[in-house]
């Protein structure tokens, strides 16, 4: 199913762009759909295209030889995921699943790649995205370095939270997928979310979490 220029202009990597270029990059973008727990690309295969998320989210992630899960990213509507083999032509540097009914437009990595050289336009919102992934994996490094467990877990119930739509039904993350986030033991993450309701900060009944004071889960991320 072809997209629409208009429907592309959500995602900030092409917020910018002027019509004519986003028609360019729209005729090289399809549709497509995936149901909750389908793969949608696989770590280390060719030909990736840039993905972005119309609807649904999305887990980015890495899995070790040992079967260790880090979970690198969550992708919800309006991001893109998968920009770096799209733009250089190298293998997916991770895999990515569908954590809910997902519609995803994809565009051609060697198309996109044609139209950076062709059209300054693209070029530009090409290198605004890279600077925003950087950041991202900084951010990343810096949690996984300098953060204790509890501060880590209670950074990502504060994302969940700011990301979530109140119209919407939104995924609500298990225990070990927190753990895969935080980089860490299922076991720990239990032991971060105890610590997390004795201070007041949030109340976990039978695996589900709710924030009861987003200034003190706030201050014991920090």
């Amino acid at each position: 199913m072809t997209v629409s220029p208009e429907a592309l202009r959500q995602a900030p990597f092409f917020a910018a762009l002027s019509a004519d270029d986003l028609a360019h990059v729209a005729a090289v973008t399809v549709e497509r759909h995936y149901e909750r727990g389908d793969i949608i690309i696989l770590a280390g295969q060719d030909g990736g295209g840039l993905y972005f998320v119309r609807q649904g989210l999305v887990k980015v992630y890495r899995t070790s030889e040992e079967g260790k899960e880090q979970t690198l990213r969550l992708i919800d509507a309006g991001n893109t995921f998968n920009d770096v083999p799209a733009l250089d032509g190298g293998p997916n540097p991770a895999s990515a699943m569908a954590m809910e009914p997902t519609v995803a437009y994809v565009t051609s990595g060697l198309q996109l790649r044609r139209l950076i050289a062709e059209r300054p336009g693209i070029a530009l919102a090409t290198v605004h995205t890279m600077a925003e992934a950087l950041r991202g994996l900084v951010a990343l490094v810096e949690d996984l370095s300098f953060r204790s467990v509890r501060a880590r877990v209670a950074k990502i119930l504060l994302d969940q939270e700011q990301t979530s739509v109140a119209a919407t039904p939104r995924h609500r993350l298990t225990q070990q997928e927190i753990a895969a986030l935080a980089g860490t033991a299922r076991e720990m993450v239990g032991r971060a979310l105890k610590e997390l309701e004795g201070a007041g900060a949030i109340r976990n009944e039978h695996g589900r979490v709710t924030i009861l004071s987003d200034e003190r889960l706030r201050a014991l991320a920090s």
